[in-house]
């Protein structure tokens, strides 16, 4: 065996692959059969992290107060309706539709984060309730369904969204990390035990193409994009179709209107072809 032209060959692997922004471990330098990257880790040993106040720290109060104001300039017929926030996390976001004259369920995966919404906001209903794999039609029915932050966190967001639509009679209002690909792809990433992040420690970065399929295969046949972007890093990027999540120290990330009928909104553009 010729190690040194094995370890060229291997490093011009990993050069060619470093470029499109997947990093592989190379196959011909370790013997592996497939080209692979991930990392042996013990599910006990998932790192921990913190509690619910991770929903008030500085970081989140930004980005927070970034995507609401740019939800409330786009003119979406909210006031008055009926709402599901699906990953409430402590109900802040929430407010945003209370003060609108909503009628408002709250379901988050995480009973702490629940417990601590009951808290903060006691005339807010809300219920522990898994989107991934527990029936919402039990919470009934609703005008609209607000998903911002929650999708990049499930490791099925497929299931999520099947699951959504029974409930949903006019629009999802979603708002997720993406991954940077003109394809439909489906990223799927490590996350810790944060009460912020997935609770199982594995979530995902769709490709907008991903969720345009999905959207509109499980039952919304119209699926807008916002002209505008919130006024915050994460959102200001632009596409490369590199598989990138993340860049330049932050991710990115991406809004949705998906809707049962056609909108006429100046402050939308139909994405699908």
């Amino acid at each position: 065996m010729n190690v040194p032209n094995l370890l060229v060959k291997g490093f011009r692997y990993f050069l060619r692959c470093s470029r499109s922004g997947v990093i592989f471990l190379i196959r011909s330098v370790l013997g592996l059969p497939y080209p692979i990257s991930v990392k042996r880790r013990e599910m006990k040993k998932i790192p921990p992290g913190d509690g619910p106040e991770t929903f008030d720290q500085p970081e989140a109060i930004e980005i927070n107060h970034a995507r609401m104001t740019h939800l409330a300039s786009l003119g979406l017929p909210l006031a008055g309706k009926r709402v599901l926030d699906v990953g409430c996390g402590v109900g802040h976001l929430a407010q945003f539709f209370v003060n609108r004259s909503c009628e408002v369920v709250c379901v988050d995966a995480r009973p702490e984060n629940i417990a601590r919404l009951r808290q903060l906001y006691p005339d807010l209903e809300a219920h522990v309730a898994n989107v991934e794999t527990e029936p919402l039609l039990r919470f009934g029915t609703f005008d609209i369904v607000f998903s911002y932050g929650l999708l990049y966190h499930l490791e099925s967001p497929l299931a999520a969204l099947r699951n959504i639509v029974p409930v949903c009679h006019e629009m999802l209002l979603l708002e997720t990390m993406v991954c940077d690909h003109t394809l439909p792809i489906l990223r799927i990433e490590d996350e810790t035990k944060t009460f912020s992040q997935a609770l199982r420690g594995i979530g995902c970065r769709p490709s907008p193409s991903y969720l345009m399929l999905v959207l509109n295969r499980v039952g919304f046949e119209f699926v807008y994009a916002p002209k505008t972007r919130p006024e915050h890093r994460d959102f200001k990027f632009q596409w490369r179709s590199n598989l990138d999540s993340w860049r330049n120290n932050h991710p990115l990330r991406c809004i949705f209107i998906a809707s049962k009928t056609k909108l006429q909104n100046p402050n939308l553009v139909d994405v699908l072809l």
